[in-house]
């Protein structure tokens, strides 16, 4: 019998099938999965302070960038959370978002310590 490079003996094509269901299997399993939610800081951050956290406006810390992190991360988050309720140099209080709440605020301080760490 002579078979072609590609061609599979007759006993490993139930095999060949079962991988390649497998395969598929597999990847419809990684397509379904949802991706992860969100935290509650980083939903914060998206909505109030990646206006200047994400491009580095007024000289607001770019999410990320660890030498622009680096002395604030050393102030420690409760400095850190002070300064986004209370408003620090060009930053206004609480981001210009009033409605925000201390607990907010300490989730996004964190998420974007988080960023850097």
């Amino acid at each position: 019998m002579m078979m072609t490079r590609n061609a599979k003996p007759k006993a490993l094509r139930p095999f060949a099938a079962y991988a390649t269901a497998l395969a598929a299997v597999a990847l419809l399993a990684a397509c379904s999965e949802k991706p992860p939610e969100p935290s509650a800081g980083e939903l914060v951050f998206k909505g109030t302070c990646k206006v200047c956290h994400a491009q580095g406006i007024n000289g607001a810390p770019i999410v990320g960038n660890k030498k622009m992190w680096g002395p604030r991360l050393e102030q420690g988050i409760p400095t850190l959370v002070e300064h986004a309720s209370n408003g620090y140099g060009l930053m206004p209080a609480k981001g210009g978002n009033t409605e925000l709440t201390t607990e907010q605020i300490t989730a996004a301080v964190e998420y974007m310590v988080g960023q850097v760490q």
